[in-house]
């Protein structure tokens, strides 16, 4: 009878802890599946997220595709267009640079053919009325060296050749006396100079005794004609120095003015 009981006794405490521990692994099942699906929600979450991120991240990436594609056929077009305007450039470059090398032809020539004209001027200087000749010459023929060799251009050549030209002309409306030294007869003999603009000159030695004006020769030149022996001409000529020198009072006088053969 007793273990019967125990029996019964021992049974009810054996399902009890059966059911309890049954009861247990139901909800610690329980608590794992709800903790699998929070965790299986939350990766679904984070997979939602993830791919709308990368949706996002695609349709950026597209229309930036799309810009830059765009983008690439503006510059392309602009590239063309550049390539065309330089082509155009360069072909205009070209036919300047040929037009340019034409006209600096044509000026080196017509400088030449300028420096050539302008030096041909050297005799007719020369063969001036003498007075500052050398200079004279020495300028002509530095103009036209210049010009030649490409240091000055043609209308800086033709102004001062100009120049050149006005200095003597103005040399015709001036009248001048100075002190100097003339050869005569292998003497060098002091005196005094008059120069009557571009047409007569005369010379008077200090000592009175030589007396000389300028005269035109038969070559067309220039030479000291002595009138020492010839007292008339002598006592004009002194009379004219005089009163160029201011040492008398102011009068008119005869200058001696000669004549070329082919103007008479």
């Amino acid at each position: 009878m007793k273990m019967s009981r125990f029996l019964k006794v021992f049974l009810c405490l054996g399902l009890a802890s059966v059911m309890a521990a049954a009861q247990e692994t139901v909800e610690s099942v329980r608590r794992q599946i709800k903790a699998v699906e929070a965790e299986t929600a939350r990766e679904k979450s984070l997979h939602d997220a993830e791919k709308k991120r990368h949706a996002e991240f695609v349709e950026v990436g597209r229309k930036k595709v799309q810009a830059l594609s765009s983008q690439n056929k503006t510059l392309k077009a602009e590239i063309d267009s550049l390539k065309a305007e330089l082509n155009h450039i360069s072909e205009a470059r070209q036919k300047t640079l040929g037009t340019v090398k034409w006209f600096e032809n044509r000026k080196a020539k017509y400088n030449e053919s300028f420096a050539k004209v302008i030096d041909s001027l050297v005799p007719v200087f020369e063969s001036d009325f003498p007075y500052r000749n050398e200079e004279t010459v020495n300028s002509v023929k530095e103009i036209a060296d210049q010009l030649h060799k490409g240091v000055i251009e043609a209308d800086d050549a033709l102004n001062r050749t100009l120049e050149v030209f006005y200095d003597r002309i103005r040399l015709g409306y001036t009248t001048e006396v100075w002190k100097g030294f003339l050869q005569v007869d292998a003497r060098n003999v002091p005196g005094t100079y008059l120069r009557y603009g571009a047409v007569a000159s005369v010379f008077v030695s200090n000592d009175g005794n030589d007396v000389l004006w300028l005269s035109h020769t038969a070559d067309g030149g220039y030479a000291w004609k002595n009138v020492s022996d010839d007292l008339a001409m002598r006592t004009v000529l002194k009379d004219v120095m005089k009163v160029a020198e201011g040492k008398t009072a102011p009068r008119l006088v005869m200058i001696p003015v000669s004549i070329p053969k082919e103007a008479e």
